[in-house]
């Protein structure tokens, strides 16, 4: 089980992604997410907790002005690698294929774009929470 304690600037998203093997939780502390599952769309802000399963395709964005912090646990863990070689890398956004190619030994595909700000205001206006 990996748990950490994650940070990143207003407008920031992962890429839609899929763990093949780790569950993933988010506990919002602060700021809020636009969350989209090819199940469901979503939003969570702080004290929110999203559960993930394994095999579920997934992105987020956050959605304000200011930044959002979220612990995250992972479970069984085999996703602890990909930000320790990130940093190992000096990979930055740019590095698409190298960055992929972290992402797949660490046990996630890359499945397409971040959610666009234009995404992420439809699903913070529909409300829903996730």
């Amino acid at each position: 089980m990996v748990i950490m304690d994650f940070k990143a600037p207003a407008g920031f998203g992962p890429p839609r992604h899929v763990h093949r093997k780790d569950d993933e939780i988010f506990l919002v502390k602060r700021g809020h997410i636009a969350l989209w599952t090819p199940l469901h769309c979503g939003t969570a802000g702080p004290g929110d907790l999203v559960a993930l399963p394994a095999g579920l395709a997934h992105a987020w964005r956050a959605c304000d002005e200011e930044a959002v912090e979220m612990e995250i646990i992972t479970s069984p863990g085999e996703f602890e690698t990909f930000f320790h070689d990130i940093v190992e890398r000096d990979l930055t956004l740019r590095d698409v294929e190298e960055l992929t190619d972290v992402a797949s030994m660490a046990g996630m595909d890359i499945l397409g774009p971040p959610l666009t700000a234009e995404e992420a205001d439809i699903i913070f206006s529909a409300g829903r929470v996730y």
